[in-house]
């Protein structure tokens, strides 16, 4: 229940305050609610691809891989990897944090996530012909050596406050 209190103190609130503009101003707030319906139902398959995606990493991938792969243990080593093989993926945060959640939860370290959701959302290799195509062949490269870098040091340091946290 505690997990879900957060959602329903955020949806009760909403609904408080869409019930006090229906009020004020009834054509309004039913255009309100309509958009609203209308984003719900444009996320839908979105929304179905996060459970398809996180019920698949489940099943298929052994929490003990995980754990010993990048888990505490695997220190720099796991957030070089993490932080490779995420720049190639380009997936929205929507998507990364609830895998992000799970990869947590199969025993990897809070710094090996963080910098998992960093880089993943972050550096896109694949998008670098667009980019260079607009920005230059300069700009690109640069970014995304950035990214990488700021990415290792966030998984890091967020593996260090973790730590002491512990």
């Amino acid at each position: 229940m505690q997990n879900y209190l957060f959602a329903i103190i955020i949806n009760g609130v909403i609904i408080a305050i869409w019930l006090v503009l229906l009020a004020k101003d009834r054509k309004r707030g039913i255009e309100a609610l309509k958009i609203g319906c209308r984003t719900v139902f444009s996320m839908l398959p979105l929304i179905l691809i996060i459970i398809g995606a996180i019920g698949l990493f489940s099943v298929y991938v052994n929490p003990n891989d995980i754990a010993s792969s990048f888990g505490d243990q695997s220190g720099w080593r796991g957030l070089v990897v993490v932080t490779i093989v995420s720049s190639f993926l380009q997936i929205p945060s929507i998507i990364i944090f609830p895998i992000a959640a799970t990869i947590y939860h199969s025993g990897a370290s809070a710094g090996v996530v963080a910098t998992f959701a960093c880089a993943s959302t972050m550096a896109s290799i694949f998008t670098m012909p667009l980019e260079m195509k607009f920005l230059g062949r300069r700009l690109p490269p640069i970014r995304i050596a950035l990214i990488v870098v700021i990415s290792i040091i966030i998984g890091g340091l967020t593996g260090l406050v973790f730590s002491f946290i512990k």
